[in-house]
C-alpha cells in the first residue's frame, strides 16, 4: 500500500473522530468535570471523621490548569485510607506541585470541586508508548508503521464510534460487529493490501468472531447472567433517569467479541499467509493437500493462542478468585458466582471463535488461494531430422 492510500485513510477517520466530537458535545449547563490541577498546598496527614467512619485525609488546595476554568483555586479534601478498612492505602500524600485531576460539576455558571481524583500520569504513558511505537518502528520497519497505523484506527473505531453510539442507546451487539469487521478489514488491508490473503483471512476470522458471539449469547441465557457487576452499577447511577438503561447482557457480548478479536485476527492471517506462501513455492498442490496443511498450521498456532485468551481472563478475574479463596468457599459455589461465570463464558467463547477461525480459514483459502490456474508447461516441438537413404552411395 502506498503512502497516498495510508494518508487518506488517516484523513477519514480524523474527520470522523472530529465529527463524533461534536455530535456528543456535552451543554453548558450542567457539566460533570474532571480537571487537571497543580496542588499549590497540602497539610499533613489527620484524621477525620463523618460521625461513622474515621478516615485519613490531607487538606489539599489546587490550581486548575486546563478549560475556561484555568489558574482559578479550590479546596478539596484528599482521602489517604479507604474508611471500610484503614489498613487499605489509597494513594501516597499529595506534595506541593503534584499534578491532579479533581472532579466536580458545572451548574447555574459556578464550578464546584467535590474530591481530588487520582495522580496524572500521563508522562509515564506517553513514554511506555513511545517505547512501544519505538521498538515495533525498529524490528518492524515499515510494517511497524502499518502496525502502528492499523492499532491508532482500532482504537478510535471503538472509542469514537462504538462508545458514543452505546451510550446513546444503539444496540451494543449490532454496533460491535460493525466495528469489529470494519477493523478486520481496515488492518488487513493496510498490512498486506487487497489480495487473496487479506480476503481469506478477513473472511476467517470474522467467523470466528460471529461463533463466539452466538456461543455467549446462548449460554448467557442459558445461564441466566445479567453481565451486571461493580461497574454496571456506577453506570447506571451516572445515566440520566430519562434516559433508558443500557443492557448490561448485550455489553458483556460485546465485550466477548473485542477480547476475542486480536487472537482470531492472528490466527486468520496467520493460516491464510502461510497458505499463500505454500501456493506459491507449489504451485501444483490440491485442494485436499492445501486445506490440510493449513489445518495442521493452524491447531499449532491454536495450543498458545488458547492459553492467551485464557490466561488474560484468568488475570482479570484474579482478585475475585483470590476473594473467594480467601472465604474458603466450595468449588461449586465460586464457580455459579456470577462475576467468576462471565470471565469463564467469556474466555471460553472466544476460544471457541478462536478455534472455529481455524477450519473456517483453512477451507475458505483452500479454495481461494487454491483457485488459482497453474501454468502447464508448454511442449517444445522438436523436428526429426530426414532419414537418409540406405543406398546413398552409388556406382
Amino acid at each position: 500500500m502506498n503512502t497516498k492510500k495510508l494518508l487518506l485513510i488517516v484523513f477519514v477517520f480524523s474527520t470522523i473522530f472530529s465529527l463524533m466530537q461534536m455530535c456528543f458535545a456535552v451543554d453548558d449547563e450542567f457539566e460533570a468535570l474532571n480537571l487537571r490541577a497543580k496542588v499549590i498546598s497540602a497539610s499533613e496527614e489527620k484524621e477525620y471523621s463523618d460521625g461513622y467512619t474515621k478516615y485519613l485525609i490531607q487538606d489539599v488546595r489546587v490550581k486548575i490548569l486546563e478549560n475556561r476554568f484555568k489558574d482559578e483555586e479550590y479546596n478539596v479534601i484528599y482521602y489517604l485510607e479507604d474508611g471500610i478498612n484503614s489498613r487499605l492505602p489509597l494513594y501516597e500524600k499529595c506534595k506541593v506541585g503534584d499534578i491532579v485531576y479533581v472532579y466536580g460539576t458545572f451548574e447555574d455558571g459556578a464550578l464546584t470541586v467535590q474530591g481530588l481524583a487520582f495522580y496524572d500520569k500521563t508522562p509515564w504513558i506517553i513514554a511506555i508508548c513511545i517505547i512501544y511505537a519505538v521498538l515495533i518502528l525498529v524490528i518492524g520497519g515499515k510494517k511497524g508503521v502499518k502496525a502502528i497505523l492499523s492499532l491508532a484506527i482500532t482504537v478510535l473505531l471503538i472509542f469514537a464510534i462504538l462508545v458514543p453510539n452505546i451510550l446513546a442507546g444503539k444496540n451494543p451487539i449490532l454496533f460491535t460487529v460493525l466495528i469489529c469487521s470494519v477493523t478486520i478489514v481496515f488492518t488487513f488491508i493496510i498490512i498486506s493490501g487487497f489480495t487473496k490473503k487479506t480476503l481469506v483471512a478477513a473472511l476467517g476470522t470474522i467467523a470466528g468472531i460471529v461463533a463466539a458471539a452466538i456461543i455467549g449469547a446462548v449460554f448467557s441465557n442459558t445461564m441466566r447472567l445479567t453481565g451486571i457487576n461493580e461497574h454496571a452499577r456506577m453506570i447506571s447511577t451516572a445515566i440520566s433517569p430519562e434516559r433508558d438503561m443500557i443492557s448490561f447482557k448485550d455489553i458483556m457480548l460485546s465485550a466477548i467479541m473485542i477480547s476475542a478479536l486480536g487472537a482470531c485476527m492472528d490466527v486468520g492471517m496467520s493460516i491464510s499467509s502461510a497458505l499463500a506462501e505454500i501456493k506459491e513455492k507449489k504451485p501444483q498442490i490440491g485442494f485436499k493437500e492445501l486445506m490440510k496443511s493449513g489445518m495442521n498450521i493452524g491447531k499449532d498456532v491454536m495450543g498458545t493462542m488458547t492459553n492467551t485468551l485464557i490466561l488474560a481472563y484468568v488475570g482479570s478475574a484474579m482478585l475475585c478468585i483470590l476473594l473467594y479463596s480467601i472465604n474458603e468457599f466450595e468449588l461449586s459455589f465460586v464457580l455459579n458466582a456470577e462475576d467468576i461465570t462471565t470471565e469463564i463464558l467469556k474466555s471460553l467463547a472466544g476460544s471457541i471463535g478462536l478455534v472455529c477461525t481455524i477450519p473456517f480459514t483453512a477451507i475458505v483459502g483452500s479454495f481461494i488461494i487454491g483457485n488459482r490456474e497453474v501454468e502447464k508447461p508448454k511442449k517444445v516441438k522438436v523436428e526429426e531430422e530426414p532419414e537418409m537413404p540406405v543406398n546413398y552411395f552409388k556406382g
